[in-house]
């Protein structure tokens, strides 16, 4: 497992058998049977001689699979904008079986209150609900934390038994900051993290926070679904991946295949779109962990979303308000949307505040983030941007 920087490296050996049956349900598709027919000539498939799946050829092919009536599933939403979204699909039963097989943090004396919020076709509240359940488990559904103050959810969960919470990284920063910091909770006995969205909280807080739990952690994206886990044991940042998703690391992406026929259409060897390394875990469990890093530009994480720059400087652009437009993000999750503003146009709260609305309905992604914490997304004006690129990184 050991290579050089840029040398592909991935499990061994290839299982054969249920790649040549991805491969052939792909062909199904007319832009992946062009895409793999040069491969499937030349015999025995191995990983290898299979080229690189991208997110726009997989919005492409399900699409197609949406058009010839091969979809059956769940269609939900990974990034993108109302106009042009990037739709996703995912079995019924969304892997949960083969998660738990492997994953099985939660039992039947469990009572789980889920927090992540339903709708805005989001899979992981009802993600949760279907693990909770299948694992025996009492699920709580109560979904997107009100405004009232979360010392009286603790409290209310307490009273209710709850042994277990999931939550997404924007209401595990409400929790780390409710009043009742510095106090334990002795009925929260497991905290699930993670899913379609990655949480990158770090550990040593939430042990300093959360001194009674066991953290387990799932790592995934919107478009591959839950690609590793991790338990309370694991390192910092490294999960081990499912035993239905191969990955692989080629110059530092992240690449990942589905070896299951259930999901339409199938995933080989994608490129999520983030950067990771092999790398060795403490914990004794067999075989490679990865190392997730994070995002690769110009998109960037925001409470385990991965939003792209251009995305949002396309959004800001659109309207005649704005001529020129630039993300700048912090290192405290903030996040900055300079735009050069058109000549004639106010440059007051309200223009400021007319863009930054536009731009949250339109986006599928961060307006779920920045409902929980509205002050980390602001809208400035600028007179130049910081050179051309759509992202930038900077103290502010």
């Amino acid at each position: 497992m050991k290579g050089a920087a840029g040398v592909r490296r991935q499990p061994e050996p290839e299982p054969a058998p249920a790649l040549e049956s991805v491969v052939r349900q792909a062909m199904r598709l007319p832009s992946l049977a062009s895409k793999y027919e040069r491969s499937w000539g030349r015999g025995r498939l191995t990983l290898g001689d299979l080229p690189v799946l991208t997110r726009r050829e997989l919005e492409t092919a399900t699409t197609e699979a949406l058009a010839l009536g091969l979809g059956g599933g769940m269609l939900w939403a990974h990034s993108g904008t109302l106009e042009a979204p990037g739709l996703s699909l995912l079995p019924q039963e969304m892997f949960v079986s083969r998660i738990r097989d492997d994953w099985n943090p939660l039992g039947p004396a469990d009572i789980v209150a889920n927090l992540h919020p339903a709708g805005r076709m989001q899979p992981d509240h009802y993600f949760f609900n279907r693990f909770a359940a299948a694992s025996g488990a009492t699920v709580l559904p109560v979904g997107r934390l009100p405004e009232n103050p979360d010392d009286d959810w603790l409290a209310f969960f307490a009273r209710q038994g709850v042994t277990a919470l999931a939550a997404p990284p924007q209401a595990v920063v409400r929790l780390l900051g409710a009043s009742t910091a510095g106090r334990p909770l002795p009925w929260l006995r497991t905290l699930l993290l993670g899913g379609a969205f990655h949480d990158a909280t770090e550990d040593g807080l939430l042990a300093s926070r959360f001194p009674y739990t066991d953290v387990w952690r799932l790592y995934g994206t919107p478009t591959a679904w839950v690609i590793g886990r991790r338990g309370p044991q694991c390192l910092a940042d490294l999960y081990h991946p499912l035993p239905h998703q191969l990955v692989e690391v080629v110059d530092g992406r992240l690449l990942v295949t589905t070896l299951t026929t259930s999901r339409t259409p199938p995933i080989i060897r994608y490129d999520t779109e983030e950067r990771g390394e092999f790398a060795h875990c403490a914990c004794g469990r067999p075989g490679p962990a990865v190392r997730v890093l994070g995002a690769r530009p110009p998109s960037f994480r925001f409470h385990g979303h991965t939003v792209s720059a251009r995305e949002l400087v396309d959004l800001a652009t659109a309207h005649e308000e704005v001529t020129d437009a630039q993300v700048a993000v912090g290192p405290d999750q903030r996040i900055q949307l300079r735009v050069r503003l058109a000549p004639g146009v106010a440059d007051d709260h309200h223009s400021h505040a007319w863009i930054r609305f536009r731009v949250l309905e339109s986006h599928l992604a961060l307006a779920v983030c920045v409902r929980e914490q509205p002050d980390a997304f602001e809208v400035i004006s600028v007179d130049e941007l910081s050179g051309p690129s759509a992202l930038v990184s900077e103290e502010f």
